[in-house]
């Protein structure tokens, strides 16, 4: 098609305004200097075309303008006719070169495949060696090397605290457990004062004024009374305390009396739960219960995580806590109840058995996540992301403690009824 000339529909020869034949440089007529005329003021020189205006029916510039005044005249301007008016669609398709063809369907083919955006390494005059993204090339501003490797410090930093944080309580765990007695009862007095101190800190912050010292001292008199008594002193002692707060809001002048009294119990009834881990540690198999209960917990937050992460689809909770989902839910007991199987047959756990084992673990995948949602439900009422940051790593105490606060009393209950304690 390059090779011929164009022509239209009707045979008429057609020339592009780039291509200019030899026929156009040869008939093109030459001007003289000594013809052009120098004077501003003579009128400007109109290049005539090479066809007749009286036979292409066109006007000429004295038809349409006035030489007196100088002025167009467009009416007649208007009614005239132009070259471009008998331009047909052959003409244009003619005009059109053969190298365009396909030329929509391969951008459109471009458009649809997909390229995997790569940084490249590059070295650049005055500049040093690196790697070069997409970003530099386009000018936008990122991060420098520095930064990068100041936030991988930091995550390898807070790795570290948090790996030796948690051995470090679960150090004290351990050794209280294997010693013991008062030791073990002390460590878990200890773990409530830190956790209800924590929640109380945090309701101050949003304006609530529950009494720490009462707070404080039924979780300790529940511990206590675990020890001494059983489980019925700690719901005694959690009892007067609540009695105690409602006599002091009475008896004094405080604003919110009610919304503080609830809060001040909160405390008491919640965290003081965690005093039931005292009751299993004083029975016939305290370190092997005690572990057994320990294990499942950890075990049933950790695989509903990972299964939770890996095919949660479908929310648990949203507005409590829009990470959990019904998959990892799900995830977690069949974790733990795999673990508890596993368990039951070491000759630690062997006394539990494989029923009252499975029992357990579905005692620990119901109330364990029941705890946690709590939590995430207070944290979210006050507007904290964590209670604490007493465990650098993991956040507060209480954070560590929340399955463990409707986990443990619920296995407690369920070994008395299988007669395990």
């Amino acid at each position: 098609m390059a090779d011929q000339d164009p022509t239209d529909q009707s045979g008429q020869e057609f020339n592009r305004p780039w291509e200019k034949g030899d026929d156009d440089e040869d008939t093109a007529e030459e001007v003289p200097p000594s013809d052009i005329e120098s004077d501003e003021d003579a009128d400007p020189v109109v290049e005539e075309s090479a066809a007749d205006p009286a036979e292409s029916g066109q006007k000429t510039s004295d038809e349409t303008t006035d030489s007196d005044s100088g002025d167009v005249d467009w009416a007649a301007m208007a009614e005239s006719t132009s070259r471009v008016d008998d331009f047909t669609s052959g003409q244009y398709l003619s005009a059109t070169t053969e190298e365009y063809k396909g030329l929509a369907e391969d951008v459109s083919r471009a458009a649809e495949e997909e390229y995997e955006m790569q940084a490249v390494a590059a070295t650049l005059p005055g500049v040093e060696s690196g790697l070069v993204g997409f970003e530099d090339v386009s000018g936008k501003v990122t991060d420098s090397e520095e930064s990068y490797e100041a936030v991988e410090q930091a995550a390898a930093s807070d790795l570290t605290r948090r790996i030796a944080s948690g051995l470090a309580i679960f150090g004290l765990f351990l050794g209280s457990l294997v010693l013991g007695g008062w030791w073990f009862t002390t460590f878990v007095i200890l773990v409530m004062v830190v956790a209800v101190g924590e929640l109380y800190a945090n309701l101050r912050v949003n304006q609530y004024r529950p009494i720490a010292l009462f707070g404080i001292a039924g979780v300790i008199l529940m511990g206590v009374g675990a020890h001494n008594a059983g489980a019925a002193a700690i719901g005694g002692w959690a009892g007067f305390a609540a009695l105690a707060t409602i006599l002091f809001f009475s008896l004094t002048p405080r604003r919110n009396p009610v919304e503080n009294v609830s809060v001040t119990v909160l405390g008491v009834a919640w965290v003081g739960m965690l005093s039931f881990a005292i009751l299993v540690a004083n029975g016939p198999h305290p370190v092997a219960y005690i572990l057994f209960v320990v294990l499942l917990i950890a075990l049933n937050d950790i695989g509903a995580f990972f299964v939770g992460r890996a095919f949660g689809r479908r929310k648990l909770a949203p507005r409590v806590s829009p990470n959990k989902t019904i998959e990892g839910f799900i995830g977690g007991l069949i974790v733990v109840g795999v673990v508890a199987s596993i368990l039951v047959t070491f000759p630690p756990w062997e006394s539990i058995g494989l029923a009252k084992g499975l029992a357990a673990a579905a005692v620990v995948g119901l109330f364990s996540p029941l705890g946690d949602l709590v939590e995430s439900m207070v944290k979210r009422s006050i507007g904290v992301k964590d209670m604490g940051s007493v465990l650098p790593g993991h956040g507060g105490m209480l954070d560590r403690i929340d399955g463990f606060l409707f986990a443990v009393p619920a296995i407690y209950f369920l070994f008395r009824a299988f007669e395990l304690l």
